[in-house]
């Protein structure tokens, strides 16, 4: 018997001593605990504007570290009752806990109970990979009797709540507090304590947002175990029990919910991987302008629901029917799990006079539409849940906006759509539209490096063309179906005479056009069809922004860009980018070019932008069937483009041409970006001059034909009047203090444009510079 005994020690020893080599190997190169002295979770990384203002935050785990005293001593509670009851009595590791949950997954023949303690589990979050091995939970072992020997256990727990998954995207109580519940983790009261002490089981499995029946039941779970280690009473257990889970509802999603942050997340990717983020750290200045941002974000959607309301809503198609029944039908909501401000896709049941009543799922709803024209009982629109049972139907027009600062390329505004939660697709970057007449000015630009003035004459009737695109002659007609003859260059531009324009395509071919669209800032090809003149190629919004700015920056193309400077967490500046401008464009014709432009808004198609506080131009731009509404343009410094339009192209409306469906909008941005009342002039080039020129005649004014200011490039005026006789222009160029005043019309100076009273903020404004000043 001894001898058995023997046997059975010797081959005990023998197993342990092979054990404790295996361990001491597997543990040898394990990380310091020591490092955590300083310990901080990772941090967001800081997206800064223009003006070095904080615009937003990017990070993968959704975290605020928080101190151990300002957490409750009921949230610590719950989950020391719930997850390692004997905290702060064990070493670290609890070997009963092991033995328990060893017996019992044996039982059951699986994995039923988990043995780790609160220190286990942040051993393995903090130093290990979440593999399922022997040697990983040894290791993790060996790691929590480690942490228990340097740290105290307050300092463990501290780490712990801070560093724990709680689901929906939240990493630790803070985050998961405001997630949950819409408060800091200081103001949970104890109910609120037990769901969150029950969601590091099975974040997914109990997030009360998605399944609020396994979440209910397992805060009793969380109160029953607080109830038996003596930590509440059994009021307090019966009063959270028949409390429901009450949600702040709040969005679900990450912080990533506008076109510009998800610009700068997928350029972070693109350029420093995924660890970039997940590290954070990072300071990314970029050129954003944060008020006029928000501003112009805020205007889009109230502009594009009220022209939704004015044109009613489209007649859908059956692609787009397909595409909304699919998100419809992956919809997963109940009453319990509806998020306020979230956007939804909505089946139509009924239609009354102003009202519709529809179903998300299990929810059903109802909300006001002031025009129900084309929509009918099966339909799909987007709606938003508001708060309280009630919605808001949003519009199915989108828009796309840019604003680019003319004289560097940086971007100021970038809204890529109604609202990046509605849909994701930037069509500033990503949609690719027929810019209508807003392309003109190229052709245009291109007549004036080919010897035309604002004066040479086109000829403005029906001219037949052959139409390579589409086999057949083709007779361009003006918007509103009249010829108008012989017009000049000026004229044909502001009245955007469709006839005129082509007719001046067929004088200078399409050679120099191209040169000039791929200077300013053009990427597609162009095809050489005189259908190209009205518009009929394909560009981005972007492209589109480039062109003007050059224009606006007297034929100086920026690149635009968005990153000024990346900064990691030690201040090592990691990236750098300025202005990459190049002079594309002689100056004079560029001048010009903007003189062109100023008259399509004090005499043409866009004069409604004429009483602005600042001098601005631009181009309107309007496709078939008014399917697409631009506007692009510029003041000195600024240029923005507006587009508005379905994805799928369909008709906006009725008479929706560029000057109704988009100039306002653009006018309330550029009003809102001039609101501080600086008064602006565009400026005056050298090699260029003001010469008074007489309407009728097209020759030099004077005392008997009064005529208006028209600039051109020196060399390139007429020089006689309009009774035959020859101009002497010799005082006209001496230095401006010594010119005499010219007969007719005055130049723009400041003088005659005298500086504007400052702007007063709207009410909408006030409202998002109080915004900013809270932020």
């Amino acid at each position: 018997m001894n001898r058995v005994v023997l046997i059975g020690l010797s081959i005990f020893s023998l197993l342990f001593l092979v054990f404790g080599i295996y361990v001491f190997v597997i543990t040898r190169d394990l990380p310091d605990v020591r490092q955590l002295e300083n310990w901080k979770p990772p941090e967001a990384s800081v997206i800064l504007d223009y003006q070095d203002k904080v615009y937003n935050e990017l990070f993968i785990q959704k975290r605020y570290y928080v101190s151990i005293d300002k957490i409750p001593d009921h949230v610590k509670k719950a989950f020391i009752a719930t997850e390692d009851k004997t905290f702060y009595s064990n070493p670290g590791i609890d070997i009963f806990a092991i033995i328990r949950a060893g017996i019992k997954n044996i039982i059951k023949m699986g994995k039923a109970e988990g043995g780790s303690t609160i220190s286990q589990q942040l051993a393995k979050n903090l130093f290990l990979t979440p593999e399922k091995s022997l040697s990983r939970k040894i290791k993790e072992a060996v790691l929590a009797v480690r942490l228990n020997k340097i740290y105290s256990k307050d300092k463990i727990l501290e780490m712990y709540l801070n560093q724990i998954y709680l689901g929906q995207g939240s990493y630790g109580v803070e985050a998961a507090a405001r997630t949950y519940f819409g408060k800091s983790i200081s103001q949970v009261d104890l109910c609120e304590a037990a769901v969150l002490a029950g969601l590091p089981k099975a974040p997914s499995k109990y997030n009360p947002y998605v399944n609020p029946d396994l979440a209910e039941k397992r805060k009793q779970v969380v109160l029953q175990r607080m109830l038996e280690e003596g930590y509440i009473t059994e009021a307090d257990y019966k009063s959270c029990v028949e409390k429901p889970i009450k949600l702040a509802g709040i969005i679900r999603s990450d912080n990533f919910n506008d076109y510009f942050t998800e610009i700068i997340r997928q350029w972070v990717i693109d350029n420093y991987g995924e660890d970039a983020i997940s590290q954070g750290g990072l300071k990314i200045y970029t050129t954003i302008d944060t008020a006029l941002q928000m501003y112009a974000q805020k205007r889009v959607q109230q502009w594009l629901e009220d022209l939704q309301n004015r044109v009613g809503f489209p007649k859908l198609s059956k692609d787009d029917i397909e595409y909304l029944k699919v998100r419809y039908e992956n919809q997963k909501v109940s009453p319990d799990t509806i998020i306020k401000n979230y956007i939804y896709v909505a089946q139509i049941k009924s239609i009354s006079k102003g009202k519709i009543s529809f179903s998300i799922d299990q929810v059903e709803g109802e909300a006001l539409v002031k025009n129900t024209a084309n929509l009918k009982v099966g339909d799909y629109v987007y709606v938003r849940y508001q708060e309280n049972g009630t919605f808001k139907v949003l519009p199915f027009l989108e828009a796309a906006v840019v604003s680019i600062d003319s004289k560097t390329g940086g971007i100021r505004v970038l809204i890529g759509g109604y609202e990046f939660r509605k849909s994701q697709f930037n069509r500033v970057f990503q949609s690719k539209r027929q810019p209508g007449s807003a392309i003109k000015p190229i052709i245009y630009m291109a007549a004036l490096l080919n010897g035309y003035t604002q004066i040479s004459t086109l000829e403005d009737k029906p001219i037949s063309f052959w139409d390579y695109s589409q086999n057949k002659e083709w007779t361009p007609k003006n918007y509103d179906g009249n010829y108008y003859g012989t017009v000049t260059l000026r004229k044909a531009l502001a009245k955007s005479l469709n006839a005129a324009t082509v007719y001046l395509l067929s004088q200078i071919d399409f050679d120099p056009v191209l040169s000039v669209a791929y200077k300013v800032g053009i990427k597609q090809k162009l095809p050489k069809y005189y259908s190209l003149a009205l518009g009929s190629v394909e560009i981005t919004p972007i492209e589109l922004a480039n062109t003007f700015a050059t224009f606006g920056n007297y034929g100086t193309k920026c690149e635009p860009y968005f990153i000024r400077k990346v900064v990691d967490k030690e201040g090592n500046i990691l990236y750098r980018q300025g202005p990459k401008c190049e002079e594309v464009l002689p100056k004079p014709e560029s001048a010009v070019m903007v003189d062109l432009l100023r008259a399509v808004v004090l005499e043409g198609t866009a004069v409604k932008a004429s009483s602005m506080s600042v001098p601005v131009a631009g181009k309107t731009g309007t496709t078939n069937d008014y399917s697409d509404a631009w506007f692009a343009g510029f003041d000195p410094d600024l240029t923005t483009v507006v587009w508005v339009g379905y994805d799928k192209r369909k008709p906006i409306g009725k008479g929706m041409a560029g000057a109704e469906a988009a100039l306002p909008l653009w006018i309330d941005i550029m009003n809102y970006a001039n609101r501080s009342g600086v008064y602006k002039e565009f400026p005056k080039v050298e090699g260029t001059v003001y010469i008074p020129i007489d309407p009728i005649t097209n020759k030099v004014a004077n005392e008997n034909c009064p005529g208006r200011y028209i600039l051109f490039v020196e060399g390139t005026y007429p020089t006689v009047d309009c009774d035959g006789n020859q101009v002497d222009f010799s005082q006209l160029f001496k230095k401006p203090e010594e010119n005499p005043q010219p007969q007719g019309e005055s130049p723009p100076t400041e003088e005659t444009n005298p500086q504007p009273q400052e702007n007063q903020p709207t009410k909408e404004s006030q409202e998002i510079l109080d915004i900013l000043k809270n932020r």
